[in-house]
């Protein structure tokens, strides 16, 4: 006898760390503002009786107003706590090669040094339609990785 396997469907990342280089804050042709953050994280683990730290590199997507405030508020080495999901692409490279990227795409983005933002910067960020009521769906337009600039 068979039986259905149920499986959650969960694809969601809360992360901190600081960013490995300022922000790069990009246009797409509709005008939706889009930045990329990339961020370094430690995790700390015990080998053997010792205690060890890795460090991981990953790249935030940031939409939206909330990309624009990052761009302005954020610098190579601040420290950030990112919520969202993870996204994987593909592409082939200026030399012809197959890339894949796995990106966070982030629904709120906390500023954690306290000079680098107003006291208003560090609500809850998510993406908003034209009538100013929150909607939790990525932008409207429909967005391809090539219109995506990086």
């Amino acid at each position: 006898m068979s039986k259905e396997l149920r499986f959650p469907n969960i694809n969601s990342m809360i992360i901190s760390g600081r960013l490995t280089r300022d922000v790069e804050l990009r246009y797409l042709q509709n005008g939706t503002p889009v930045a990329k953050l990339s961020l370094a994280f430690n995790r700390n683990y015990q080998k053997n009786g010792e205690w060890q730290q890795e460090t991981g590199y990953i790249d935030v997507v940031v939409w939206s107003k909330r990309g624009e405030q990052c761009a302005e508020y954020l610098h190579k080495g601040s420290p950030v706590l990112v919520e969202g999901y993870l996204k994987t692409h593909s592409y082939v490279d200026k030399n012809e090669q197959n890339r894949k990227v796995t990106e966070i795409v982030s629904s709120k983005v906390s500023f954690l040094e306290k000079e680098s933002y107003d006291s208003n910067s560090n609500e809850e960020f998510q993406p908003s339609d034209n009538s100013g009521k929150k909607n939790t769906s990525q932008p409207v337009a429909e967005v391809t990785d090539d219109d995506v600039p990086f």
